[in-house]
């Protein structure tokens, strides 16, 4: 498992959110992330992908992107 630690601020709001994203990398990747804003847990997005030919720093790179339009958007994370 891999864990990639960030902190991502919102372009529309400016609200800062931490988040910690762990995943297993393979074929089959499975993920979740726990975001905190101001210390408080305020969502829990978790996925998978499939098919997976990613590896090293695009795969970290895809997952931050993904969790990161997640925050953006406000999906499974809550205001």
């Amino acid at each position: 498992m891999a864990i990639i630690k960030e902190v991502y601020t919102r372009k529309v709001s400016g609200d800062t959110f931490d988040y910690e994203l762990d995943y297993t990398p393979g074929a089959d990747v499975g993920w979740i992330a726990r975001v905190y804003h101001d210390g408080v847990l305020k969502g829990s997005p978790h996925g998978a992908l499939t098919a997976n030919v990613l590896t090293g720093p695009a795969l970290e790179q895809y997952l931050r992107a993904y969790v990161e339009g997640m925050i953006e958007r406000g999906l499974d994370v809550a205001e």
